[in-house]
């Protein structure tokens, strides 16, 4: 149970970063003004505490924050100019 305390500690800072930036974005959409989350950050986190539970591979739950998906389609529509 010790190996998963920083795990569980972590990567639910994380996880409530993600929900939290997943409610700016629905409140933007609703009021029509930008309201700012923080983006990846909440994806980051929760991939570090799952790099440091003894489940690795469940550091790919990281990639569920939008902020990753959008920070490369802003460089990939933004490669040529």
């Amino acid at each position: 149970m010790t190996a998963w305390a920083p795990c569980i500690l972590i990567s639910g800072i994380g996880f409530l970063l993600l929900a939290l930036t997943y409610g700016a974005l629905i409140a933007s959409k609703r009021s029509g003004k930008y309201i700012s989350g923080a983006p990846c950050f909440g994806g980051l986190l929760i991939a570090l505490g799952f790099l440091l539970s003894p489940c690795k591979w469940l550091a790919l739950l990281g990639l569920l924050d939008y902020g990753f998906w959008e920070l490369g389609l802003s460089f990939w529509k933004h490669r040529g100019k």
